[in-house]
């Protein structure tokens, strides 16, 4: 069973999936936790997110989106 690395961050989880890296969802109480397998290319993508990279901004929105309205029907 691969490793999994829990993302509380919407922003973190769009720009990982931006990046070609899906997440899957975990409900946890009220909270949906974003899920991902603890790779290399996982870490280094999460490491180029806190030196602020530019990304292209609509793309990230239309991620950003798509991951809250799962997220919120996740929760019900």
């Amino acid at each position: 069973m691969a490793t999994k690395i829990p993302i509380f961050d919407i922003h973190q989880a769009a720009f990982l999936s931006l990046n070609n890296i899906p997440p899957s969802f975990v409900k946890s109480g009220t909270r949906v936790v974003f899920q991902f397998n603890a790779t290399r290319e996982v870490s280094n993508l999460l490491d180029l997110y806190n030196k602020n990279p530019t990304v292209p901004l609509l793309e990230f929105v239309n991620h950003l989106r798509k991951l809250r309205g799962q997220m919120l029907s996740l929760r019900g």
